[in-house]
């Protein structure tokens, strides 16, 4: 119980951090895309960029459609660490949710190795 708590605190610092701090914007088009993914034990870290006119955040995070716990990172180009027990060779479909609204979708194919 104390660990789930722990995690739900952990999360929504995560998502202060950005809601507070955000990705500021650049030119028009797409707002957020995932720049890279990057496999570790227990987690998935998306490397994201903005290309929004104004400061955009990450309000949800899901995999698989199940919301997960979020980590986030500095302003401008952000990783987000989404706290998800992925499995090698399994396939996953991320979204995340903006503070506009809009969606970022991102899939992995066939989850390798942990780097």
């Amino acid at each position: 119980m104390k660990l789930a708590i722990a995690l739900i605190v952990v999360a929504l610092l995560g998502a202060g951090f950005v809601a507070m701090h955000g990705m500021p914007g650049g030119s028009g088009g797409v707002e957020v895309k995932v720049k890279h993914a990057k496999l570790e034990p227990g987690r998935i870290v998306l490397t994201l960029e903005s290309h929004a006119d104004n400061v955009v955040s990450v309000a949800q995070a899901i995999v698989n459609d199940s919301y997960v716990n979020f980590l986030a990172g500095t302003p401008g180009e952000a990783d987000i660490a989404l706290e998800y027990p992925w499995i090698e060779g399994e396939s996953y479909e991320i979204e995340l949710l903006t503070s506009t609204g809009s969606s970022v979708d991102f899939e992995i194919e066939d989850a390798g190795e942990p780097t």
